[in-house]
């Protein structure tokens, strides 16, 4: 942490005055959010303080509202919002971003290879059933990857005896050496150097495909070629790569494709919910029109910030995994279990990626809820139909 105040610090100041005079400079304020995986011990270098070198506020002609931050759910449900005009991050939030409104701009060419590792004791897939497994924090790249290779392989996450979330994927091969976790998911060249230490203690059961692993920047659909210029013009300049993002370059329609396949792991709930029904934008409309409760599950700052005309605000606190089979004893559904049963309600947040009305319309379905909705696609489909929206 005092590191990364340090490095804050450093760039504010090599910034100097051009900051807050930018703020008097003609256009409107850009927010721009960047995301730093700290279980990409290889991007370590990155800097968290401030990526906008010297020059891009001046070829914005705009001030630059910058925050960083290496709380990755925080940054997932920002791609979903879309309430940054700019997002620097790893493969997991830029394949969210594109999802979302987002348009890729520039990459970093950088791909890696991904393995799961066992002890060596551990023969194939299927004998990781009752062990513990070692990934990094939730919405890291590295455990939507895990997560794709196992379910791909027709492994149920669910006959694991204990899946254990950490901060670095250092600490999961540390574990292995200790014999206090099965299993990891490493790069592979990473896993092939810890193998050469230990030799004996482990090896490979499955390894990925070429996957990006560098930092990409994506912008919103709706920003101007002359603002997208003006970014590129910054991307080709070595103030880009004096911040630790390493070599970009101008993104073409093809590279969209590279993130498909993150998109399609762990990101996304499942497409249907037992005991539910999902609804459409459409669908929603017409449900309210003739009774039913829209229930927005998002934060309040969201809630305030837009939200369906008629819908009700009842949060929780979400503790639990983003899991089909989630634990809900982690979890406070007190606001959702206290709405009215005798009538339908459509519970709904922030769309495909968004682990919150998966959960409370699975709680509704199994409470005695009269009729449960599930509006799976929520605020990010509301806006892409041009539906009425209301809030600050």
């Amino acid at each position: 942490m005092r590191r990364l105040r340090l490095l804050s610090f450093s760039l504010l100041l090599s910034l100097g005055a051009d900051v807050f005079a930018a703020a008097d400079a003609p256009g409107s304020s850009f927010k721009v959010l960047m995301a730093h995986d700290p279980s990409d011990e290889a991007a370590a270098s990155v800097q968290v303080g401030m990526p906008v070198g010297p020059g891009i506020e001046a070829s914005l002609k705009r001030h630059i509202s910058f925050s960083s931050t290496t709380l990755l759910t925080d940054v997932m449900r920002a791609s979903r919002t879309s309430e940054n005009d700019v997002l620097i991050g790893p493969p997991s939030v830029t394949a969210s971003a594109i999802s979302h409104g987002y348009q890729l701009l520039a990459l970093n060419d950088a791909t890696a290879r991904f393995a799961i590792v066992a002890r060596a004791d551990i023969a194939n897939l299927e004998g990781l059933r009752g062990k513990v497994l070692y990934l990094t924090q939730q919405d890291s790249s590295r455990a939507y990857l895990a997560k794709g290779l196992l379910r791909e392989s027709k492994f149920d996450l669910k006959t694991l005896g204990k899946l254990t979330y950490g901060r670095t994927s250092g600490a999961g091969l540390l574990g292995l050496s200790l014999k206090i976790a099965d299993a990891t998911f490493v790069e592979e060249n990473e896993a092939k150097q810890w193998m050469r230490v230990n030799p004996n203690l482990g090896h490979i059961l499955k390894t990925s495909r070429d996957v990006p692993s560098g930092m990409a920047i994506s912008v919103k659909k709706t920003m101007t070629e002359t603002d997208r210029a003006a970014l590129l013009r910054w991307v080709a300049s070595p103030a880009s790569r004096e911040v630790g993002l390493g070599q970009l370059r101008e993104a073409t329609t093809a590279d969209k494709d590279l993130y498909k396949y993150i998109a399609g792991l762990g990101i996304l709930t499942p497409a249907m919910l037992t005991g539910t029904t999902v609804a459409t934008a459409q669908a929603v409309t017409q449900l309210m029109a003739a009774g039913a409760t829209a229930v927005d599950t998002r934060t309040r700052k969201e809630f305030d910030k837009e939200h369906i005309p008629g819908a009700v605000f009842a949060p929780y606190v979400e503790k639990s995994l983003k899991e089909v089979e989630y634990d809900q004893t982690q979890d406070d559904f007190t606001a959702i279990l206290k709405l009215p049963r005798d009538k339908p309600v459509i519970f709904l947040c922030n769309g495909p990626e968004c682990w919150k009305s998966y959960k409370a319309s699975k709680v509704a379905a199994g409470n005695g809820f009269k009729k449960a909705y599930w509006f799976r696609g929520g605020m990010p489909e509301w806006r892409e139909k041009s539906l009425p929206v209301t809030g600050a």
